[in-house]
Order: structure tokens, then C-alpha cells, then sequence
């Protein structure tokens, strides 16, 4: 009887298989090589920190100086004013950003995920209202013309000073101003006094100007803090303690060695470097342990200062409705304690 076996499969030419396979192994180093590139465009696209010039966001100007940044994807951006940070932030554009913490809340009402990583600075008379030399009280202020960033920052320190003198924005002229434009239109007589901050305020007083009101009169309630978007800020945590190391190591050559600092901040501000430690007088800028402390899960500080500020925005018409704070707050990218 012939044989019950079923047909033969029919077998693939040695060169043929050879050919497969060797098509197969290029496809996967491909493919391979598609993914490695994928990671490294990853990482090389850059983490992007947003300031404009204050003194308490110099630390992470020097540290970039310093080289701490230097084989990490991070580039300082500086703008020329706080409104064009908070835009290039809400944009995208920033990952980050140092900003005050009434700037973030009015972000976080607007529906902008954020999450404060570092306090930088307490202004404890840093930020002030100004006037020329023949206004020398707050009620002096009846009828002339005061200028005023459009931030929440500028509106809380001029409010502060009206009440204090029992006056309203009723009794003059508001003439709305950013920081890069306060100098040449305080110099040039279109104001007669301004609400500002450093480096600016110490250039209007050799100018001749003279504090009516500042913010060492209303302590810790002006504070600066870094912020980052949280849809980057968990897949970027070793940059992020790359960036806030770098911030504290700059924090210690800062304290440690004045001199050598101030050269630096001087030559990147272009100012003289005798003008510097004058910056820092009005500027509180706690440690990483200090940082624990605030921004920590048991913390309380800076929990009651948002709130705070957050409640005296909505009753002053700076907040439309009370920002969600429930996670704004994270001690997750601090060093270890100091």
C-alpha cells in the first residue's frame, strides 16, 4: 500500500532564509537605533526656566555661570518682564519658571497644573513704591501720576500703601508700566512714582528717589518661588534636582564668598559691582532645610501664605475664584536637608 504521510511542506532555499533573517536583524537595529535616537532628542530638548531680572532669581543665572547646568538639558530664559513669563508659560513655551507666588495662584485659577518646587526669596523691602524727591509722604500722592506693572504683585504693595494712608487709586492717576519701561519714564517725568523692585528701585533712588512705602512693611507677604509645569515636572526629575542643587550651591557661593558673586551678578546685570549687596537687603532666601520646612507635607508656613494671599486676591478682585492649592505645594526635587 502507498504511504499514508501527507504532502511534504516544501522546504525554503538556504538563500532565501538567509536573506529573511539578514532583513530582519537590520529591521530590528532600526528600529533599535529609531528608539535610542527617540530618548536622546528626548533629553536633549531643553528644559526651559523662565525669569526676569530680580535678584533673588540670580542664583540660578549664577549657577548656569558656574557650570552646574552644563551637561543637563536646562537654559535660562530671561525675559523683560514678569507678564511675559507668566504668557510664555501659560503658551507652553517654558517648562519652567520663577515667578512670585501670586503670580502662580492667578495661573493655578486659570487651570495651569502647577507645582512650586522652591522658595527662593521672602521680599522684606526689595519691592517698594517710589516717588520724586518733592513727594515726601503717601498723601503726597493726591492728583500726580504713579505708575504700576499690571501684576498681582505691583496691585497687593500699592494697595498696602493706600491703606496705610488712607487713600484710593480714585486720588491719582494710574499709569500702567512694566519694569523694563519704569526707569526711562521715571527719569524722562512722565510719573512721579512707582510701584518697583530691585535691581530698579536702587537705580530710581540714585536718581534721586525716595521710598514711600515698602515691602518690609508687609513681611512675607511677596514671595518668590520656582514653578513647574506638573505635565513635565514628573518626567524630568533628575533635571529638576539638577536645576534646584545648582540654585543652592550659587545660594552659598553667594554668602560664602560676596566679593567673587557679586562680580559675576554684577557683569551679567551690567551694573557696577559695588551695587550688589545693596540688591540683597530687601531679599530673605531660605536654605534647603528651610525649604523642607515650607514646602514639606507637614508644613505649615507656607501653606497658611498661600491661603492667605489667596483670600485677600479674591477680596481685592485679583482672583475670579479660589484657586485649587491641594497640590501645589511639593518638597519631592529638594536636596537633602542642610
Amino acid at each position: 500500500m502507498p504511504g499514508t504521510q501527507g504532502t511534504p511542506r516544501p522546504s525554503v532555499p538556504v538563500g532565501v532564509s538567509f536573506l529573511i533573517c539578514r532583513r530582519l536583524a537590520v529591521l530590528s537595529i532600526a528600529c533599535l537605533a529609531a528608539l535610542l535616537l527617540a530618548c536622546d532628542l528626548a533629553y536633549q530638548h531643553p528644559f526651559r526656566v523662565g525669569t526676569n531680572v530680580w535678584p533673588g532669581y540670580e542664583p540660578l543665572h549664577l549657577a548656569a555661570q558656574m557650570g552646574a547646568y552644563r551637561d543637563s538639558p536646562i537654559k535660562m530664559v530671561e525675559m523683560a518682564n514678569a507678564s511675559s513669563v507668566m504668557q510664555a508659560l501659560r503658551n507652553g513655551t517654558l517648562e519652567a519658571a520663577a515667578l512670585t507666588l501670586d503670580e502662580a495662584l492667578t495661573l493655578v485659577q486659570d487651570n495651569h497644573d502647577l507645582r512650586v518646587v522652591l522658595v527662593m526669596d521672602f521680599s522684606r523691602g526689595g519691592d517698594a513704591l517710589v516717588a520724586h524727591p518733592d513727594i515726601a509722604s503717601l498723601t503726597g500722592l493726591k492728583g500726580q501720576r504713579v505708575g504700576v506693572e499690571n501684576t498681582a504683585v505691583g496691585a497687593i504693595l500699592l494697595d498696602a500703601a493706600l491703606h496705610k494712608a488712607g487713600i484710593t487709586v480714585a486720588d491719582f492717576d494710574l499709569i500702567e508700566l512694566t519694569i523694563d519701561e519704569q526707569s526711562e519714564a521715571f527719569l524722562d517725568g512722565e510719573i512721579d512714582a512707582v510701584v518697583t523692585f530691585e535691581p530698579v528701585r536702587s537705580e530710581l533712588l540714585r536718581m534721586g528717589a525716595n521710598v514711600l512705602f515698602d515691602s518690609s512693611e508687609i513681611p512675607d507677604r511677596i514671595v518668590d518661588v520656582l514653578v513647574v509645569r506638573a505635565d513635565v515636572a514628573g518626567h524630568h526629575d533628575a533635571t529638576l534636582r539638577t536645576l534646584i542643587e545648582g540654585y543652592f550651591d550659587a545660594l552659598a557661593f553667594l554668602r560664602e564668598q560676596p566679593g567673587a558673586a557679586a562680580l559675576k551678578i554684577a557683569r551679567r546685570l551690567q551694573v557696577d559691582a559695588s551695587e550688589v549687596p545693596t540688591m540683597y537687603l530687601g531679599l530673605y532666601q531660605p536654605d534647603a532645610a528651610e525649604n523642607h520646612e515650607l514646602l514639606g507635607a507637614k508644613a505649615g508656613g507656607l501653606n497658611l501664605s498661600v491661603r492667605r494671599l489667596s483670600e485677600l486676591m479674591l477680596q481685592q478682585g485679583m482672583l475670579d475664584r479660589e484657586p485649587d492649592i491641594s497640590r501645589l505645594l511639593s518638597a519631592r526635587w529638594l536636596p537633602d536637608r542642610q
